[in-house]
């Protein structure tokens, strides 16, 4: 029988249904061992997702990442997952007389026996997940251990009635891993696993396993540190730019709130507000209490944000173009303007775009703002025309940056572009970095341009320079969409718009 089709616009077939009351029927809360582990929605819905199939039954995702502020209950669900791909109903096994999916554990009809890895860069590390899963097994004197018939030792687990079957976690001696017949890899702090220490290798060595099994994988990790190249940040690269069949799940808090910059300079209850969001109904967490942590002195901004707000940063202060003091110094309200010009920039790779404004203020000052920032460039067509439409101007675009990739749809589309040429956009980078230095610009306090600019470097052009995507520590297409707008508000010669 086949699937039974959806019944409303969000569903779709998944084994997760099975898998939640699987782990409800054998582990406990971690919180209270009497009680049976029952997730939260917010988790439930991560847990759907992952285990998504499609109508034929396949798995949708080979790998996939949770990236999650501190806290926030990634290491439990890891050990779930681990108990479940050993034990669990985790492979498809044909549709039931409802035309639900029904799954099976590893090790049956022609399946290889299961085995679980949980890898890391140290032994410290894998004990996240494994202390939860020897929490989950051995918890009421062992009562789920029993009842799924596993040996849940210190260093190991094995499924009794299943020689071979076992679950155990491995660290970064990744040459001795590859070849090993694994079903399911479960890489722990991603974030941490860097080509230096051996993560990377480990990270490729796991997949690499589980590919040729027929297996999956699965990353936890906080925030990134921007160019330090590890596991986490090449896994976010590769869904940016479009590779099928990784899950992301990903929540950051935002970037301002009322309008207020999420910043350590905000009120308690900006704070606050940004942390719901991170952390969504994770009840557990004491919020306020990591609020004092991140007013603590002896803690920076940039830990307090990577870990309690989910963002990625950048290894440094940043802020070599302007200083953040000048840039928060620029920040105003939105003031009476002309029409101005609107500018487009892509991400190499079209993994994210940005179209921002310009306009001259009543008081004579340039008014800059990012209309739009967001993944992929499947929304840029019509965001341009409706930003034509309200300017009544082309938008201006750099023919020799990524952007070059979607010129010829926003032609086909009677998109106007005003094409700006080397010289132009190297006097408006300077022109910009001039106009926050002597009180010549007012921009709106949004984070996206504020996160560009902290990010954002440059590179010697002759005697002069230019804002460099290439050097920068991570995407800056806010900051040159609104440098681009800037040329064309800048630029009054009618002539450059004749072609």
């Amino acid at each position: 029988m086949p699937w039974r089709g959806p019944s409303h616009a969000d569903d779709f077939p998944t084994l997760g249904w099975q898998l939640l009351d699987w782990w409800a029927e054998f582990l406990p809360s971690p919180r209270d061992p009497v009680q049976p582990l029952v997730l939260t929605d917010d988790q439930a819905r991560v847990i759907l997702e992952w285990y998504r199939l499609d109508e034929s039954g396949n798995r949708v995702y080979r790998r996939g990442y949770s990236r999650g502020a501190k806290g926030k209950g990634k290491s439990p669900i890891e050990a779930a997952k681990c108990i479940g791909e050993l034990a669990g109903p985790v492979r498809f096994d044909g549709w039931d007389a409802r035309g639900e999916p029904v799954g099976r554990p590893w090790g049956l009809c022609g399946d290889p026996r299961a085995w679980v890895q949980i890898g890391a860069t140290s032994e410290d590390q894998t004990d996240n997940t494994w202390s939860v899963v020897h929490y989950f097994l051995n918890e009421n004197d062992g009562k789920a251990a029993d009842a799924l018939r596993i040996d849940a030792g210190l260093t190991r687990c094995f499924i009794r009635d299943q020689p071979g079957a076992k679950l155990e976690p491995v660290t970064t001696s990744a040459q001795a891993r590859e070849g090993q017949p694994i079903t399911y890899g479960a890489i722990d702090e991603s974030h941490l696993m860097t080509p230096s220490n051996g993560g990377v290798r480990l990270a490729k060595t796991i997949r690499r396993n589980t590919a040729k099994m027929g297996g999956s994988s699965y990353e936890t990790t906080n925030g990134f540190v921007f160019n330090e190249h590890s596991v986490a940040e090449s896994s976010q690269d590769a869904v940016r730019a479009g590779v099928r069949g990784i899950f992301a799940d990903e929540v950051e808090a935002p970037r301002t709130v009322n309008g207020v910059e999420v910043a350590l300079s905000a009120p308690d209850e900006v704070l606050l507000a940004a942390l719901d969001v991170a952390y969504g109904d994770s009840w557990w967490v004491d919020k306020p209490r990591l609020i004092a942590e991140m007013r603590d002195k002896s803690n920076t901004w940039e830990d307090s944000a990577r870990f309690f707000l989910n963002w990625n940063m950048s290894s440094s202060a940043g802020w070599s173009v302007v200083s953040q003091d000048q840039w928060q110094a620029r920040a105003g309200v939105a003031g009476q303007v002309d029409k101005g010009f609107a500018g487009l920039s892509v991400a190499d790779g079209q993994t994210f775009a940005a179209l921002g404004f310009c306009a001259r203020r009543e008081d004579g000052r340039w008014q800059v703002e990012v209309a739009r920032h967001e993944p992929g460039t499947g929304w840029v067509v019509q965001a341009c025309k409706n930003a034509q439409a309200e300017t009544g101007r082309p938008i201006m675009v750099d023919p020799r940056s990524p952007t070059a990739g979607i010129i010829p749809l926003l032609l086909e589309a009677g998109i106007e572009l005003v094409e700006v040429s080397s010289a132009e956009f190297m006097a408006g980078c300077v022109a910009f970095q001039n106009d926050v230095l002597n009180d010549g610009l007012v921009h709106l306090g949004a984070g996206e341009l504020a996160d560009a600019i902290r990010s954002a470097d440059v590179r010697p052009v002759g005697e002069s320079w230019v804002f460099s995507a290439r050097h920068s520590l991570a995407d800056i297409t806010p900051l040159l969409s609104v440098t681009l707008a800037g040329v064309g508000a800048r630029v009054v010669v009618q002539e450059i718009f004749a072609y």
